[in-house]
């Protein structure tokens, strides 16, 4: 025969197979019910049903965890669709034994165990540091955007709202001036009318929201999710909400997560590190970022004796780094309190202030006239000035840090692309759990 044909359907078997007979010794399927099976789901805090009450009797919660778990491995993640996968799915069946909850029975079982399912992948983690997966020796911080459920016309800000206040009011107005004056038909004037009612409804529904804003202090609000928020991901605007992860180096596996709703990642560095450091209590630590969490007063707040921040400052205007006369060109001497310019003139100090909401020094040149760089430093009639910040040698000494440890601050990258796309059925559950707890 020129072809390799498959049994015929209707073949009877003396001996038939067994379910475990289809699940390989090494199948992956096998360790969720191991450790599911491990461990005390009441302690964990599941709500758990002792199956000798009157009615309809419930599912295993065991077998409800397993179920949600493999499907979330295999990117199933509609209750019905995960129906419909116990059904038809051979590792499923037998990770089950064959039980054929309705989509209603999954839904509910997540929603009324929440912080449970929460308190579960912290033990997960602690798991894995027993078993020396992860040491905390080098972790990596970084984050993600995740486009949430939500249709474009349902996200808002003070400019959408304008945009469509103009053109629902000019539409209403061509419709009374072009058509309501200009025709005698009676239906085509029901019709306008109604467009023109709609419209009107639409306008209020605007103005509610924009009331709202207002209101709440918010510049942009998602009808369908109030968490989520418009930003920048993969070049185009988005409503997304921002994934945050810490990876440890050993194995490449998460320690822990999070997920906000801040545009950017400048305010999520100590939130991070905090983390995994409560995951390796008294250990020392190196956490790695990029200049995207480079923030002064996130950094000198986890930074001590047993945390080492690996980090790059971001860069300056391009002008300025291009003519030699950024920041990070000018000297600090902290013997005599001065700024050294990149021309070797000082920068004394001037007063006391606050920028930002923190403490700082102000320090001014008053050579400008002489150095015959004046327009190449800076514009302002007074001549360069500089900021510094209390606690900022600490930011000198990550920054000299880093430096001297770029071998290890490159591998930042590495660390993150092999954990977010090698591991991306654990980056998935956790972003799954986390959302709905």
């Amino acid at each position: 025969m020129p072809f390799i044909l498959g049994e015929d359907r209707k073949q009877i078997n003396l001996l038939p197979y067994t379910l475990d007979d289809y699940v390989h010794e090494d199948n992956p399927v096998r360790v969720i019910d191991a450790y599911v099976d491990s461990l005390n789901l009441e302690e964990l805090g599941f709500v758990i049903f002792s199956g000798n009450s009157a009615g309809q009797k419930p599912y295993r919660r065991q077998d409800l965890l397993k179920l949600y778990i493999y499907c979330y491995m295999n990117k199933i993640r509609s209750s019905r669709m995960m129906e419909i996968e116990a059904t038809r799915n051979i590792e499923l069946m037998w990770l089950i034994g064959k039980i054929k909850p309705d989509h209603g029975t999954l839904s509910s079982f997540m929603k009324i165990n929440k912080n449970a399912i929460k308190q579960l992948f912290k033990e997960f983690t602690l798991m894995l540091k027993g078993f020396g997966l992860i040491d905390g020796v080098l972790v990596a911080i970084d984050g993600t955007k995740i486009k949430a459920s939500s249709a474009k016309n349902k996200h808002y800000n003070e400019n959408i709202i304008r945009e469509k206040l103009e053109y629902y009011e000019a539409k209403i107005e061509e419709y009374i001036n072009g058509v309501l004056d200009t025709t005698d038909d009676e239906s085509m004037k029901q019709k306008i009318t109604d467009k023109i009612e709609c419209y009107q409804e639409r306008i209020k529904q605007l103005n509610s929201i924009k009331e709202e804003l207002k209101e709440q202090g918010k510049k942009q609000i998602c009808l369908t999710d109030s968490d989520a928020k418009s930003m920048k991901n993969n070049g185009k605007f988005e409503v997304c909400f921002n994934v945050q992860a810490v990876v440890d180096n050993k194995n490449k596996l998460f320690v822990d997560y999070d997920v906000v709703n801040d545009v950017n990642d400048q305010g999520q560095l100590s939130n991070m590190v905090k983390k995994a450091k409560k995951v390796f209590e008294n250990k020392n630590i190196t956490a790695i970022a990029d200049t995207g969490y480079f923030n002064m007063s996130e950094i000198t707040e986890v930074a001590d004796e047993k945390t080492e921040i690996l980090i790059k400052p971001q860069k300056g205007k391009q002008q300025k780094v291009e003519n030699g006369f950024d920041k990070s060109n000018f000297k600090y001497d902290q013997k005599d309190d001065v700024f050294i310019c990149p021309m070797g003139y000082c920068l004394n100090f001037k007063w006391n202030g606050k920028q930002n909401g923190k403490d700082s020094k102000r320090y001014t040149c008053v050579n400008f006239n002489e150095c015959g760089k004046k327009e190449l430093c800076t514009s302002a009639k007074g001549g360069r000035s500089i900021v510094r910040f209390n606690n900022e040698e600490i930011i000198d000494q990550v920054t000299e840090n880093t430096i001297k440890k770029d071998n290890i601050y490159k591998k930042s990258g590495s660390i993150n692309r092999t954990s977010f796309w090698n591991h991306k059925t654990t980056f998935w559950l956790y972003i799954f759990f986390n959302k709905r707890a």
